[in-house]
């Protein structure tokens, strides 16, 4: 028989078992005779050892110590090993900033005492502080001077927007099952802490680089959204109790954010929205970080979007005074996010002038690089070069 009969043969054994169905009974009792002649060829463990590891089994506790291996055990351990370092380790992760090696163990800690707390008010309430040891850590990060300073700044607007994003959710969560005293509190809480962010950053960009400043105005933006949010909240629960929360609470909130986010964006684009018309920008003669300047297209399109935001944000007072508040509270957010978004362009174009003009020193030094001698030889072969002129002098 050839080999390739044998594979043929094979393969036909291999197919016929694979339909074929063993008795029920039949692997019953295999299995059984398999496991007995298994049980009787294990070795029998000698006395000593017996009598040795009665005597340990004696002594330990029966607990079982499964339960270690659990998610539940590996979370209070990770939690245990946070809390329970000492005090130097603990002191310098309270103390980093971004661009920190402890930094990520702060902010680990800090996830921590959120998982322990209970009460939607309450997590808000300790948010916010979290927000401002954000704004606090931005201006250490502003005010020493390093190498990465851009990278830092940009990892602290970011983790400040995160926790902003946070709030808003937890927020949500307020408004669904909280009363509306609770509400009401916790809403005036977030938006008393986000309107202190905008004006510290706002604050700060002084310091900053045209391109630092762009990442902290996402921030600002994201604070005036959180603001926002909580107004929302608000209203709600005025719509819920009259009593708690009266129409003139909501107008002076709403009239409060609207002041503020004028002044934010007049100062950071030099356009001051105070005195805008409804359709025609005015320009500020005061300083400011990105001072729009006529001419370009980016400027055209800065004036236009200030334009818009002015127009928008201009009706929340008279629906606020006709009593329609959501519409009110709309308004005010599409207002405040055209604003912060003409804020950023004209931030962006502070971006885009200082590299055009670092691009054009680079290449006004490449060109005085190359018309300058670069050895001896090339200075002595221009000065023999270079026609020398003699004066004659006429004898009389």
């Amino acid at each position: 028989m050839s080999r390739f009969q044998i594979f043929k043969k094979t393969r036909q054994i291999r197919f016929a078992a694979s339909k074929m169905q063993p008795d029920a009974n039949w692997v019953a009792s295999t299995r059984s005779t398999l496991l007995m002649q298994a049980k009787n060829n294990v070795p029998e463990i000698p006395s000593k050892k017996l009598h040795l590891a009665k005597s340990i089994k004696f002594f330990s506790p029966a607990i079982s110590f499964s339960w270690m291996r659990t998610p539940a055990f590996a979370i209070v351990a990770i939690l245990i090993t946070v809390f329970s370092g000492s005090m130097f380790s603990v002191s310098a992760a309270e103390q980093s900033v971004p661009g920190d090696f402890l930094y990520s163990v702060k902010l680990a800690t800090e996830q921590a005492r959120m998982a322990l707390t209970k009460g939607p008010e309450d997590r808000v309430k300790l948010k916010t502080e979290f927000t401002e040891r954000r704004v606090q850590e931005m201006k250490q990060v502003i005010a020493t001077p390093a190498p990465d300073r851009k990278e830092r700044v940009t990892q602290a607007a970011e983790v400040l927007k995160r926790d902003l994003n946070t709030i808003k959710n937890q927020l949500d969560e307020v408004q669904q099952n909280s009363t509306p005293e609770q509400a009401k509190e916790t809403a005036r809480i977030v938006d008393e802490k986000t309107t202190s962010v905008v004006k510290d950053l706002q604050e700060s960009k002084n310091q900053l680089s045209p391109e630092e400043r762009v990442k902290v105005s996402e921030a600002q933006a994201a604070a005036s959204d959180t603001s926002i949010r909580a107004i929302e909240v608000l209203v709600q629960a005025h719509e819920d109790d009259g009593d708690v929360v009266t129409d003139q609470d909501v107008v002076d909130v709403l009239k409060t954010h609207q002041e503020k986010v004028v002044q934010t964006v007049s100062e950071s684009t030099g356009l001051d929205m105070s005195k805008m018309a409804t359709s025609t920008p005015a320009t500020n003669t005061t300083s400011t970080p990105a001072t729009v300047t006529e001419g370009s297209s980016s400027t055209q399109d800065v004036l236009q979007k200030v334009s818009e935001a002015n127009n928008t944000l201009n009706q929340v007072g008279q629906l606020a005074a006709d009593k329609k508040m959501d519409e009110a509270v709309q308004m005010l957010k599409q207002g405040s996010q055209q604003a912060f978004a003409a804020q950023k362009t004209a931030e962006e174009a502070e971006v885009q002038k200082e590299q055009t003009a670092s691009s054009e020193v680079k290449a006004t030094s490449t060109d005085m690089g190359a018309d300058m001698p670069t050895s001896t030889t090339e200075i002595e072969t221009k000065s023999t070069s270079t026609p020398q002129t003699t004066t004659s002098t006429t004898n009389n």
